[in-house]
């Protein structure tokens, strides 16, 4: 079967990836601010915005094809 992909919708994919561990990390803040926070918590934000730069790079060499 042969499928085509629009670049479009690779965009769309990858902003709503970002979009996601965005609301992760602004809960995990939310849970720091309560004091309900561990050092897994700030881990896992950490791990999320090198993530999220990795996915903004890879979104801006779609928006260049």
């Amino acid at each position: 079967m042969n499928r085509q992909v629009n670049l479009k919708d690779i965009v769309n994919i990858i902003d709503e990836k970002i979009e996601g561990l965005n609301q992760q990390n602004g809960m995990g803040s939310l849970m720091a601010l309560a004091g309900w926070a561990n050092d897994n918590v700030n881990t896992v934000i950490e791990s999320n915005k090198k993530i999220i730069k990795e996915l903004t790079d890879l979104r801006m060499k779609v928006l260049e094809i």
